[in-house]
């Protein structure tokens, strides 16, 4: 099928306080509980890491696959990055709006820290612009107990340039798709690590679990507002899917909520994958 013109999300950090945003190659298993590092940033461990080995040349790209396959490839890998820097940053904007500075601050350096290293070289592979300035600017309106609205205007100009990162991917659908499912399967993933027997055992990793829930479900709602049938339809049946993990993630603070577990994160996934199929 030949991919449709893909038109620009919104960018509302308001919006996402009511919110409750790789591929079928992307299985993802969990390597070790994560674990916070001495100088009060946060390690990348677990699910995490393992899809940031694979993105840079690890167990992800085998196959030998050439042509169209590895630039799909490649293009998922940008976007499933793009999607773990932008999931982290919603849960530390949506803690900071809550008043929660403390829980907020790791969300905003470990992306910086852990992942836009990664992330580089996947921005030159497709000619995109850095952000490492507008990370630095909202980890430091955060750190040094900014106005909320401030903070806000920071963590938008940082995704303005995810955004533009995002158009240089060229991804087209399906490739969407599958950084939607990816995100999805490393979700369930932090949430099996963040949620032991219905209860929460590492909060951050549950919050990582809730942002990139909520970046899969904003790209979701992209596709689902587009004109093409094909792409309209799987955003339908995937925020129809995502919207059967909200009683696992009723919110970035879960304490003393019901939760679930990562099996409804999985089923999720599995219904998006099966939608995706239609794109490919």
């Amino acid at each position: 099928m030949t991919d449709s013109p893909r038109t620009a999300r919104k960018v509302d950090p308001k919006r996402w306080t009511s919110l409750t945003m790789a591929g079928a190659a992307v299985a993802v298993a969990l390597t070790g509980p994560a674990h916070a590092a001495g100088n009060g940033s946060f390690d990348a461990q677990g699910p995490e890491k393992l899809w940031l080995a694979q993105a840079e040349g690890g167990e992800g790209g085998e196959g030998g696959e050439a042509g169209h396959a590895e630039d799909m490839d490649a293009a998922v890998e940008l976007l499933t990055d793009l999607g773990l820097i932008e999931g982290h940053l919603r849960a530390g904007i949506t803690l900071y709006q809550a008043g929660l500075a403390d829980q907020a601050i790791t969300h905003m350096k470990h992306p910086q820290h852990e992942i836009y290293t990664e992330l580089e070289a996947h921005l030159d592979q497709f000619g995109a612009p850095g952000f490492a300035d507008e990370l630095t600017a909202l980890a430091s309106a955060v750190e040094s107990g900014a106005p909320v609205g401030d903070a806000e205007a920071a963590f938008s100009a940082v995704l303005i340039k995810i955004e533009e990162a995002r158009d240089h991917a060229h991804a087209g659908e399906a490739g969407e798709a599958a950084s939607v499912l990816g995100l999805v399967r490393i979700a369930a993933e932090e949430y099996h690590i963040g949620i032991v027997d219905g209860a929460v055992s590492n909060l951050h990793e549950y919050q990582d679990a809730w942002g990139f829930v909520q970046v899969a479900r904003a790209v979701a709602e992209h596709m689902a507002d587009e004109d093409d049938e094909a792409e309209n339809a799987f955003g339908e049946k995937a925020l129809a899917a995502l919207a059967e993990t909200d009683a696992a993630l009723p919110g970035v603070s879960p304490e003393g909520k019901p939760l679930g577990d990562a099996g409804m994160l999985l089923a999720a996934a599995a219904k998006i994958e099966l939608a995706a199929y239609a794109l490919k």
